[in-house]
């Protein structure tokens, strides 16, 4: 259920405002209004904020995994000096890495003219007026040189020619044909530049191990991180709390049942409050409350990262039954839900071991490996072995009419999609007309229920079998009436005339919201479909393991090739196909409860979450207890 909420207004003297926000934390009940925090020190805790993240990404490319966390905490100032202490490591090592490629590339640039450079050349001819200068051309360019150039012809490697020519400083290069470029030597000798080069690779593998020590106490920074974005959430409700002469004042929502604790607060620190219920402009937050057995579908909308609007319905029990049966039968075999219960009890029993509480994931895919389990027995559905080659107990408790053994079971398979869909679509109107009851728009929903029955029937006949499904009377008279209704009574105002004047307007979209209502019970055949796409896939990989082990063995080597080979096959088509189907699910069964099934309710999913100015004790105990 979504539990109603209180919109108060807060009002404190303008001397109290600094201590409101600590005070409304350890309440930890009161939503506040988003504020826009302002000053130095709200500026100020931003910038930490912001290089406290920075350092933490970079820290996580250099935390070894294998290593075990001391989990011993630090105090708040050796976190600040790491935060200032590691980008200037990283800009060191970004440094050594670019003065580390330039070597490198001067190596490979200069290697072959050996230990020439610059400074040895200058230290040589120093006094003399003269200099020396290289040249190089490919042999398969050549072209003579001028013939009154004198030049020294040096070694050169395979396929290429050098020369050496002397000349006076400050004179200009000889003209020589354009096919030769000149070779300028480093200023630093071939063995100094390997020498610098080792250095640095010394000098970056010390920064590096320095970084992965430091990277040993992220679980320190990321909680420094949450404390900054705790003390920025109050800074930016005392900068940002609007103020008239004296006072301040804020405004938010809190939960109808936590009023009375919160007046106790107020009376005991003097503060003025005012409780009013939300307007209908109003935007409250979504809480969403239920039972444990209901709450398992909560990680399903946490992945989904959708909330109700507060006004809109909580869906979370009639998502979490059809949500089940979808799973179940886009699965749709007994194995795979064997596989998925094994699993999740592993994992509880794990779990159980370390002291964890059962998660409320692990009790949905209890739910879910179950549900298919029953699926695959009624279909006779186990690892897609084919009825016949299944064990007589197997094939004993599966349902005739959908196990594949009767000639109509493609077509009940089929039909129980859009019955699913006729039920689930028709709980959507129910409630509907439960809101809207004794307003005569009421009638627009009565109205959908009647296309609903109506659609059904010509979604049998045309998508099934029309002999078998014949379209009624009862069915065209259902799909008429229904139209008059949704028309008559769907911009109901309590005016007869200006209603039907008001969907006269709006006549193509209500008659295609009439045809839509066929698509949307015709789109329920996916999960047969998708079902039956599964199978087949399977289907197919058992074919080719079977099919590897079919002919002459010859040795027995060749034989258990032959089995390795088939079981892996079977193995890795198997998974493959498992991995596939929860894709489907994820695309299929999600799509048919958030859009098929929300669109009848009316649902657009713009809400936001109730989240209350409340300490974070687990995140903020190893900073507080090293302070």
């Amino acid at each position: 259920m979504i539990v109603p909420m209180k919109k108060f207004y807060l009002i404190v003297l303008d001397k109290d405002r600094e201590k409101v926000p600590e005070r409304l934390r350890k309440l930890g009940i009161a939503h506040i209004e988003e504020l826009q925090g302002r000053g130095e020190t709200y500026q100020s805790l931003q910038k930490e904020k912001a290089e406290g993240e920075s350092v933490y990404y970079l820290l996580q490319g250099y935390v070894d995994k294998k290593a075990k966390n001391a989990g011993q905490a630090s105090s708040v100032s050796a976190i600040k000096a790491l935060v200032r202490e590691v980008p200037e490591l990283k800009d060191e090592l970004d440094s050594l890495s670019e003065r580390e490629n330039q070597l490198v590339r001067e190596i490979e640039r200069v290697e072959s003219w050996g230990e020439v450079s610059a400074s040895a050349l200058a230290r040589t001819f120093e006094g003399t007026g003269y200099t020396i200068r290289f040249f190089e051309i490919l042999q398969k360019t050549i072209v003579g040189v001028p013939e009154d150039l004198e030049y020294v012809q040096v070694f050169a490697p395979k396929g290429r020619s050098r020369i050496a020519i002397l000349c006076s400083k400050g004179e200009k290069a000889p003209e020589l044909p354009s096919s030769f470029f000149e070779f300028v030597p480093s200023e630093s000798s071939l063995s100094q530049m390997r020498q610098e080069l080792a250095s640095i690779g010394q000098k970056k593998e010390e920064i590096v191990e320095n970084l992965s020590e430091e990277a040993g106490e992220s679980s320190n920074l990321k909680a420094y991180i949450n404390d900054l974005e705790s003390d920025i959430t109050l800074e930016r409700l005392r900068s940002g709390m609007p103020e008239h002469e004296r006072f301040a004042y804020l405004k938010g929502y809190v939960p109808a049942r936590e009023c009375e604790k919160f007046k106790k607060i107020t009376v005991k620190y003097r503060w003025a409050i005012a409780f009013d219920d939300p307007s209908d402009e109003d935007q409250p937050p979504t809480l969403v409350e239920n039972p444990p057995a209901v709450r398992i579908i909560q990680p399903v909308f946490d992945f989904l990262g959708t909330v109700p609007n507060y006004r809109e319905y909580d869906i979370s029990v009639w998502f979490l039954i059809f949500f089940a049966i979808f799973f179940a039968m886009i699965f749709g075999d007994a194995s795979y839900g064997t596989i998925i219960v094994l699993f999740s009890l592993v994992s509880i029993i794990a779990g159980k071991r370390k002291g964890r509480p059962v998660g409320d994931a692990q009790k949905l895919f209890l739910l879910l490996g179950g549900v298919t389990i029953l699926w695959g027995t009624l279909t006779a559905t186990w690892f897609a072995i084919p009825f016949d080659h299944l064990p007589k107990v197997l094939q004993n408790i599966s349902l005739p009419m959908l196990n594949g053994q009767s000639p109509d079971s493609e077509s009940n398979v089929k039909a129980l999609c859009f019955l699913i869909g006729l039920i689930q679509l028709s709980i959507a109107h129910l409630k509907n007309i439960k809101r809207d009851f004794p307003d005569l728009k009421f009638l627009s929903q009565v109205g959908s229920l009647l296309l609903l029955a109506g659609m059904f029937n010509a979604a049998l006949n045309l998508v099934i079998d029309a002999q078998r499904f014949p379209i009624g009377n009862w069915a065209v008279v259902c799909i008429a009436a229904g139209f008059t209704l949704v028309f008559v009574f769907g911009n109901w105002n309590g005016k007869l005339g200006s209603s039907i004047l008001e969907s006269l307007k709006g006549i193509i979209p209500t008659f295609l919201g009439t045809v839509s209502v066929f698509a949307d019970i015709v789109s329920y055949i996916r999960l047969w479909a998708v079902g039956l796409a599964g199978l087949a896939f399977a289907q197919t990989i058992n074919d080719m393991g079977t099919g590897l082990l079919s002919g002459p063995f010859g040795f027995l080597i060749g034989f258990i090739l032959k089995l390795f080979g088939a079981a892996v096959m079977l193995v890795a088509g198997h998974s493959l196909n498992f991995v596939l189907t929860v894709l489907s699910v994820i695309v299929h069964g999600i799509r048919l409860n958030m859009l098929e099934f929300s669109g009848h309710l009316g649902m657009e999913w713009s809400g936001y979450k109730y989240d209350p100015l409340r300490e974070d004790e687990h995140l903020s105990a190893s900073m507080k207890s090293a302070i």
